[in-house]
């Protein structure tokens, strides 16, 4: 919580406004900057602004809201039609097949390069679906 300059308040952001005001900066700041200082600084400025009195700090609660409700629709439609499951199994058979045509026309072994890329492709998929769910 932090006290307004204007009013001696304290105004706090519920759970689901601080997460959705932080995701919403990162992807603003990572846009921005880049992805190392843009998200960091998105994120921060998210989560002090959305803490403030006034129309900033109203405007990154709302938006707050508004992304936490995006995360949990996201999550219905994958509860619903399993998304999650499908686009990771899409991408570890692509990756399979595309590795083996690969290897078959430039005689090259790549399975760990496939494995760890797919792997890390679930992991941020994993990510973001948990950071949606905050």
């Amino acid at each position: 919580m932090v006290w307004s300059s204007s009013s001696r308040e304290k105004k706090s952001a519920t759970k689901r406004e601080l997460g959705g005001a932080a995701a919403a900066g990162g992807m603003l700041g990572l846009a921005l900057v880049g992805p190392v200082a843009g998200v960091l600084v998105g994120v921060t400025g998210a989560a002090v602004v959305s803490t403030t009195n006034g129309r900033v700090g109203k405007i990154a609660r709302a938006s707050g809201e508004a992304i936490a409700s995006t995360g949990d629709q996201i999550q219905q439609w994958n509860e619903k039609y399993q998304i999650r499951s499908k686009t990771s199994e899409v991408v570890k058979s692509t990756s399979q097949r595309l590795k083996k045509e690969w290897d078959e026309k430039h005689h090259v072994i790549l399975e760990k390069t496939v494995e760890t890329t797919s792997n890390a492709i679930v992991q941020g998929c994993n990510k973001l679906s948990k950071m949606l769910k905050a």
